[in-house]
């Protein structure tokens, strides 16, 4: 099967729209992560075999980043829903990465063996966790580096505030449940979706 080097021009287009746009209204720290998120789209589709990734996984990749790019019009500092921005980006963002190990483990055969497949769909709910923590990892050592700002690798009010209260140690905390619900949610439409094939 041949790379869908479309959706990758689709999603070049998208993250060149919001370098264009950050710069336009002024908000350069959108930039830094646009190029950021260019980079791992062209890495995902140069690696599209080796993680077994199809055209709809990679343009929900691009979704998810997509919607963390949103945060150029302040969404994490007013979320335009109920739910704080970074929590909605959290909750969609492992969603999208239990789809990709999900998918890994079922076109390798790991998920047609019965008794052993919920050992397996833990392990895709704490791998998938893995990629959570590696994401706070990631925002912490841009806050050492950049210190305060917006998006990916600064540290601004989307890292503070929380639905009830404002704590750096309560955000994390409320990410990583978004993390947990966002895993589970994706497993359960994937086995729902793919019970006739299992």
């Amino acid at each position: 099967m041949k790379r869908p080097w479309w959706a990758y021009w689709i999603s070049f287009v998208v993250f060149l729209s919001f370098i264009v746009l950050a710069k336009f209204i002024g908000v350069s720290d959108y930039i830094n992560d646009s190029i950021f998120m260019l980079v791992l789209l062209t890495i995902l589709m140069l690696m599209y075999h080796s993680f077994r990734l199809k055209p709809w996984i990679y343009l929900s990749i691009t979704f998810a980043f997509i919607l963390h790019n949103m945060g150029v019009f302040g969404f994490y500092n007013i979320s335009p829903i109920l739910i704080q921005w970074d929590h909605v980006t959290h909750f969609v963002g492992i969603a999208v990465a239990t789809v990709i190990i999900y998918n890994y483990f079922e076109e390798s055969g790991f998920l047609r063996n019965k008794n052993e497949r919920f050992v397996m769909l833990l392990f895709i709910f704490l791998a998938a966790s893995g990629v959570g923590v590696l994401v706070e990892f990631i925002e912490f050592m841009g806050y050492l580096y950049y210190g305060d700002g917006l998006g990916v690798f600064g540290h601004g009010v989307g890292d503070i505030n929380t639905e009830w209260i404002d704590s750096e140690w309560f955000n994390t905390i409320f990410d990583l449940f978004y993390n947990s619900l966002g895993s589970l949610v994706a497993i359960i439409f994937l086995r729902l979706g793919l019970k006739r094939n299992n």
